[in-house]
């Protein structure tokens, strides 16, 4: 009897044990789904932050329509806007209206706003700017040297920019606030009846600045740059 017991009892404990071993081998196994699950979350939402996604775009019934997008660029802490919209002139009239407005400033055009706007370098495919920009009080007043390359084949034509402090050989002064990146591009691509679909991109290191300080700027220089463009086109 007493042997009949005895093989219950390991009988049950054996079973019992199974049963646990059971219960935790699918405790670690759910552990292991979930974080899995979670790295995979985390991923898709790495992924889709170095994507453009729209974050703004022009009010229905505007006639000048545009849509801002955004995202993060891979290797760095820099952040790009852009803005896209279509103009009433061929890529090539966008581009030579681009140049003649950074010739016109280099004229004196607007004094108040640029104190000083030189060409340093003006070849068949690229110039070389340097620029003071007049900030409002209290603020420095800004300083930039800037380096443009341009570049037409059929259908298309764009101009990129970006930081040339190496090439301008410019010393800091300490009036005035360096811009030290300053990097960017326009890309005119052909459409039908003689218009462009325009892109403006605008990529800097915000240094720790809020987005809700930085990006109404942004969108103010993009929305600015799109605006001019238009109206330089339709004369």
């Amino acid at each position: 009897m007493k042997s009949k017991v005895g093989l219950r009892n390991k009988i049950s404990r054996y079973w019992i044990s199974r049963l646990l071993m059971g219960v935790l081998v699918l405790s670690i196994t759910n552990c292991s789904t979930q974080r899995a699950i979670r790295l995979k979350n985390k991923s898709i939402k790495e992924w889709q932050s170095f994507q453009l996604h729209p974050i703004k775009q022009s009010k229905k019934g505007e006639n000048a329509k545009w849509t801002v997008y955004t995202r993060k660029i891979k290797g760095g802490n820099f952040i790009e806007y852009q803005i896209v919209g279509d103009i009433n002139a061929t890529p090539s009239e966008c581009l030579s209206n681009f140049k003649k407005d950074i010739e016109k400033l280099a004229k004196g055009f607007n004094p108040k706003k640029y104190p000083i706007y030189e060409i340093v370098r003006n070849s068949t495919d690229s110039l070389l700017t340097y620029v003071i920009h007049n900030e409002p009080f209290p603020l420095k007043d800004t300083e930039m040297s800037v380096n443009y390359t341009f570049s037409e084949e059929k259908g298309k034509a764009g101009v990129k920019w970006r930081e040339a402090w190496e090439e301008s050989m410019v010393e800091p002064s300490k009036k005035l606030s360096r811009v030290e990146s300053f990097r960017g591009s326009w890309v005119f691509t052909a459409m039908a009846g003689n218009k462009s679909q325009a892109t403006n991109s605008l990529s800097f290191d915000p240094k720790g600045m809020p987005r809700w300080l930085y990006e109404p700027m942004v969108m103010k220089f993009l929305k600015d740059g799109l605006s001019k463009l238009r109206a330089d086109n339709s004369n």
